[in-house]
């Protein structure tokens, strides 16, 4: 794994413990604003993993490894639904919070 997605996956894994903590921890008034931030962050992490793992998948596809290259997409393509969701409701919660 590159130095890029090793950090790419932590920065998925911070912004996701800040997310959990935005919802079930913190009862200030920076609640919204940080769990926005913690989403988008998450979001923007898991999609580049996602295509990442999507170009992965290419390229090990044309090693003739098919169900290796199969399960790396399958992956990749959840990646990228979890980014679009975690972006989806940040953008929401953005607008709720009175962001634009």
């Amino acid at each position: 794994m590159s130095p890029l997605r090793w950090a790419l996956t932590i920065v998925a894994v911070g912004a996701g413990l800040v997310s959990v903590f935005a919802l079930f921890l913190d009862n200030d008034q920076t609640k919204l604003p940080l769990l926005v931030a913690a989403l988008a962050v998450f979001g923007i992490a898991v999609g580049v993993l996602g295509f990442g793992l999507a170009s992965t998948a290419v390229r090990v596809g044309e090693e003739q490894r098919m169900g290796r290259a199969l399960g790396v997409a399958f992956v990749g393509g959840l990646f990228v639904l979890m980014a679009a969701g975690s972006l989806g409701l940040a953008i929401v919660l953005g607008i709720l919070a009175g962001g634009l």
